[in-house]
């Protein structure tokens, strides 16, 4: 259990030394004995193009910062600075790092939300995701001014094909820097020439399940379409005993919950994740599915999984839980998911969880759980249901 301990302090913070600085600075979630550091060579040519800047920015808007290490230095160095994220594990790393460093706490929109004012410069980390990155390249297009500067950076080995022909279109003029710290840096100035077509923010697939389109922001895992661990886990939800509340934990689109109120296996599900788009879209699609009852049946929690948790105890949690941090398969989303849930599930409440094979979470399982077995396995994932 140790290395799931949510604790601020929990870790090693590590020293970033910037232009702008030197900050320690710790990843969120924090695990012991973490051998990640909470920035990259992307953040670093970002700092470094604002340290070189005359006159320096007043104030500054951040796009995508991962754990903080750009919020953190800006803030530090007088910039008045806005955080505009889809996570709500960014907003915490954020306010982690920067009340860490005495810097003051910066403001934060979500993905969902229009930032309220041009500023003086926009540093950009470039997602993974190429219709996010769409998305918010189409947005700040709409808020910047004529020759409003924008700073792109991202890992080389991350940078998505076809990024300059994006920041061509929607800013204009892009010039790729030479490369850093297995990193390179994009200059944009905002072109004078309004952008026309505006990309649609969403995406309908079907679901046969349901009967009804379900929609996807652009940040929603597999927003194309079901995915197989999901569909896996939505086969065997006929064995478990109806509930009058459940969660569905990392909820995406809100399929998962969406189904067990179709079927009556709850009464009322709460979806819960930690990016805004998820649960936009799963409000979306649970007012599709439950036009006169939505309100009644359905809560959202955006947030860190269920640690801000306040409601009556679930009396069960369904959950296809993140194998990725950032761009690497980790299990550590999955471990941390298990054991909140074994917190705020009531007695005798019960988990009931999708994950590939190779993914083992006995552990995590055994240390939350009075007892757990595999309710369902084929040649790709296990389905367990674990009981308090």
């Amino acid at each position: 259990m140790s290395e799931t301990v949510d604790s601020a302090t929990a870790g090693t913070p590590q020293l970033c030394q910037t232009p702008l600085g030197d900050f320690p600075l710790q990843r969120y979630p924090a695990r012991r004995k973490e051998l990640l550091q909470a920035w990259c060579g992307a953040d670093l040519l970002l700092l470094e193009a604002v340290a070189q800047m005359r006159p320096r920015p007043t104030s500054a808007l951040v796009v995508n910062d991962e754990h903080g290490a750009l919020c953190t230095a800006l803030s530090a160095s007088g910039i008045a600075t806005t955080l505009w994220t889809d996570s709500a594990l960014a907003a915490h790393a954020a306010a982690l790092n920067t009340a860490n460093n005495g810097a003051p706490a910066v403001d934060v929109v979500w993905s969902t939300e229009r930032p309220p004012a041009a500023p003086d410069i926009v540093l950009l980390r470039v997602p993974k995701q190429k219709a996010l990155l769409r998305q918010q390249l189409a947005a700040l297009a709409g808020l910047l001014p004529a020759g409003a500067p924008l700073l792109a950076a991202a890992m080389d080995k991350h940078t998505p094909k076809g990024l300059n022909e994006e920041l061509q279109h929607w800013i204009g003029s892009p010039h790729r820097e030479l490369g850093q710290h297995k990193a390179h840096l994009w200059r944009a100035q905002r072109a004078a020439e309004p952008v026309s077509a505006v990309p649609e923010p969403g995406n309908d697939y079907p679901s046969d399940a349901l009967g009804i389109p379900l929609y996807a922001l652009p940040n929603v895992f597999s927003r194309e379409g079901l995915d197989i661990g999901t569909r896996f886990l939505l086969d065997q939800l006929p064995a478990l005993r109806p509930v009058s509340c459940a969660v569905d934990l990392a909820c995406g689109n809100g399929v998962i919950g969406l189904t067990a109120l179709q079927a009556g296996l709850a009464a009322t599900v709460w979806f819960c994740d930690e990016s805004a788009q998820a649960i936009a879209s799963a409000r979306v699609n649970a007012g599709r599915l439950l036009p006169s009852t939505a309100d009644q049946q359905t809560r959202f929690l955006h947030g860190d999984g269920l640690l801000d948790w306040t409601a009556d105890a679930p009396e069960l949690v369904l959950c296809n839980p993140p194998f990725h941090a950032q761009h690497t398969v980790d299990d550590f989303v999955g471990r941390r998911l298990i054991l909140q849930a074994a917190q705020v599930l009531a007695p005798a409440g019960a988990l009931c969880l999708v994950a590939n094979r190779h993914l083992d979470y006995r552990s995590a399982l055994q240390a939350g759980f009075k007892q757990w077995r595999v309710l369902a396995e084929n040649r790709k994932f296990r389905v367990y249901l674990a009981e308090r």
